[in-house]
């Protein structure tokens, strides 16, 4: 049997994660603001494919193989720390090639790496999205949020990406120095704090 409330609940969760400020809203709005809409889009696929990963892996028991298993946790949060302090660094040093589609990179691939490496997102669908879960749900029910959270991940991070290719002056250097400079200091900072976290 499906409870409603308990959708609800677990969806409410999962967007109030996905709204919040973090490295996928950084490279999703990054690559639309300074590269083009189509490299924000690119971006935001990655991302949501990332979310179908971490969710199937969640809903197939990968929570409890880590929760048996502490050192894998050490070891994502150590590589995720790696990885977007890197992405970090490397928009730091790296002068960029404005309005070239070669900007960003590979822009699916830059999105799918840095939501599977959120530390935040980590945390999430291993614990908190674990923890909501009811512990009579049936595989209709599993199927059913997996559905909902695609959806609304889609839904979201498109839009992100579609805005920020619109109101966001990233075109403009001075505009586009900015953000790119706002958005590698709080990659470095989350990759930093997974590490120290650890």
């Amino acid at each position: 049997m499906i409870y409603f409330g308990d959708i609800l609940f677990i969806c409410g969760l999962h967007l109030a994660i996905a709204v919040s400020p973090g490295p996928n809203t950084v490279a999703i709005c990054c690559s639309a603001s300074m590269v083009s809409r189509r490299a924000g889009l690119s971006v935001a696929a990655g991302v949501v494919t990332a979310t179908g990963l971490w969710a199937g892996m969640a809903l197939l028991g990968a929570g409890a193989a880590v929760a048996r298993h502490e050192h894998l946790l050490v070891i994502l949060r150590i590589s995720s720390g790696v990885y977007l302090t890197g992405i970090g660094l490397r928009m730091l040093v790296t002068p960029p090639a404005w309005n070239s589609p070669r900007a960003c990179g590979q822009p699916f691939l830059l999105g799918l790496l840095t939501a599977l490496s959120n530390p935040v997102a980590l945390a999430f669908w291993l614990g908190t999205f674990l923890t909501a879960m009811p512990p009579t749900a049936t595989d209709r029910f599993y199927a059913t949020i997996f559905a909902l959270i695609i959806l609304q991940s889609t839904a979201w991070y498109f839009l992100l990406a579609v805005l920020s290719s619109s109101t966001l002056p990233g075109r403009v250097f001075g505009a586009a120095r900015s953000l790119r400079q706002i958005g590698a200091g709080t990659m470095i900072l989350i990759g930093l704090n997974a590490l120290i976290a650890h």
